[in-house]
């Protein structure tokens, strides 16, 4: 084989990725690279990655370059200059563009087929050609389960990006408020907005998503239920022979022979994140328990009995109990902001953790299905080379040698079975050729664009990080700012108080 054609089959998925060639007999040496690249190989394929309305997509998408645009007023411009990929990937990749989306007034509505659901007005603002009127607010009301769309056809669409999650209806309030029907609460919907809030941020943040046909539709379709119909959101299964070949081996539980440094940093880092989060969230319910709102009322309690006693004081005594009950409410509303602003933030950057090492396993499958269909290819090679030129010696070969004996006391010509078993051997070679040349592009594709959602991942992470300490911080400045206007205004009332007469006249 020459040279040039093992570039095409090796795992190098960048030029400085430290992935090295797999250590087996190269399973292709004699054949050539024109009879393994025929020109119309749909693999080379490089069409416009959106889909349109009367098209369902025959393959997942794998976008084929870097995001090179980034939003000036969300993201921080950082170009990532320092990887040289397989292909040019800058000519395909659409620009991030101006895209602001507002959810807003939830609806709640009685339908006798479909029950009881909550919409929420969705506006839209882009200078994104594709849609109606690009630079107009676009303004539609959607349900839960049009979000729930929205994310599985952008997963299936796009399985290479690291498509936001959505919020899991069972953790925004618990389940047992779904039991009792507690989902249609203001509170409960309060959270929910503000997380489908988050997820469509994140889709008009990101380069590749948000000039989908998918989202088009639903952030502007004013016939949602024909459209998304119309618009088919299924990926046929992959046909890799890796998934007819049976190998019990071939499967989530075989490791990757030779794994890719950049990419176990990769999960190294998401794994670390989830932890520092996961460990953020259980200090903050803890520091949380200690909020003293409830002391507050009880002792704003106690005060006003005691007023009932001391007479001469009766009017200072309740006015301080107010007080008190004034600070524990604004305790309350400061540790409800904190909730719903910034552990709410917690809980969405724990499940993009999540998303990402999904896209993450994705890829090393990838690279698996590479792995294994090259040990298939080595081995029928092997086959043929020991069918071609059989030697009893080799241990290998004992069970043809048995079988060759029981067809020629049955009469069965060996020079003819010989000849059908290379004619097998030789159909399975090229079918196992063109599915490691095929696997071998797809992962490489797909490895290029899981560089570049990560990078993204991260400018992501800590915006979203940085939303939500600014939001605790705010939320603490304003709680001391009302609790010292709260305090300053009974300080005249306590120092009005007279030793003898107390607030007013001593009553018998």
């Amino acid at each position: 084989m020459s040279d040039d054609f093992e570039n095409i089959v090796q795992w190098d998925v960048h030029t400085d990725t430290i992935t090295p060639q797999l250590e087996v007999k190269d399973p292709l040496s004699q054949f050539s690279e024109e009879t393994l690249l025929p020109p119309s190989s749909p693999h080379n394929d490089t069409s416009n990655i959106n889909v349109t309305l009367t098209e369902s997509p025959t393959s997942p998408h794998f976008p084929k370059s870097p995001l090179t645009s980034h939003s000036k007023a969300q993201l921080p411009n950082n170009n990532q200059n320092g990887h040289t990929f397989m292909h040019n990937q800058s000519d395909n990749m659409p620009e991030l563009s101006t895209m602001t989306i507002i959810i807003d007034d939830p609806k709640k509505h009685q339908d006798p087929t479909a029950g009881t659901y909550v919409t929420y007005l969705i506006t839209t603002t882009t200078t994104l050609e594709t849609f109606r009127n690009s630079g107009q607010p676009c303004s539609v009301r959607r349900r839960f389960q049009d979000f729930v769309w929205l994310h599985n056809t952008l997963t299936m669409e796009y399985p290479a990006c690291i498509v936001p999650p959505l919020p899991d209806k069972h953790r925004l309030a618990g389940q047992l408020e779904y039991i009792k029907g507690d989902r249609f609460s203001f509170e409960f919907i309060t959270k929910r907005k503000l997380s489908l809030q988050w997820f469509m941020n994140r889709i008009s943040r990101h380069p590749i998503l948000q000039c989908s046909q998918s989202t088009r539709l639903f952030l502007e379709s004013n016939d949602f239920r024909n459209d998304k119909r119309a618009q088919s959101t299924y990926v046929p299964p992959t046909t890799s022979l890796i998934n007819s070949i049976g190998d019990t081996l071939v499967n989530a539980f075989v490791k990757l022979k030779k794994p890719d440094e950049k990419f176990e940093e990769m999960k190294d880092i998401v794994n670390r994140l989830e932890d520092n989060l996961n460990t953020i969230e259980r200090l903050y319910l803890r520091i949380n328990k200690r909020q003293r709102g409830k002391d507050y009322t009880s002792f704003a309690n106690s005060v006003q009995g005691l007023s009932a006693l001391e007479t001469n004081i009766r009017n200072s005594l309740h006015q301080f109990a107010e007080t008190c009950k004034a600070y524990s409410k604004v305790m309350k509303e400061m540790s409800e902001k904190e909730e719903l602003l910034f552990l709410n933030e917690i809980h969405e950057l724990i499940a993009y953790c999540h998303a990402a090492k999904d896209v993450l396993k994705a890829r090393d499958q990838k690279q698996l299905d590479f792995e294994e269909l090259s040990r298939y290819l080595d081995q029928a090679v092997l086959e043929k080379e020991r069918t071609l030129h059989p030697r009893f010696s080799d241990r290998g070969n004992i069970t043809e040698y048995v079988a060759d004996k029981i067809n020629e006391v049955r009469g069965i010509s060996m020079q003819q079975a010989k000849r059908e078993k290379l004619a097998r051997l030789e159909r399975k070679i090229d079918e196992l050729q063109n599915e490691v040349l095929r696997t071998s592009d797809e992962s490489a594709e797909f490895s290029s664009q899981v560089v570049e959602e990560f990078s993204l991942f991260q400018k992501t992470k800590l915006l979203e990080l940085k939303q939500g300490l600014l939001a605790y911080a705010d939320c603490h400045i304003d709680f001391f700012q009302k609790g010292m206007d709260i305090w300053e205004r009974i300080l005249p009332v306590l120092e009005s108080i007279d030793s003898e007469k107390g607030d007013g006249e001593v009553t018998m």
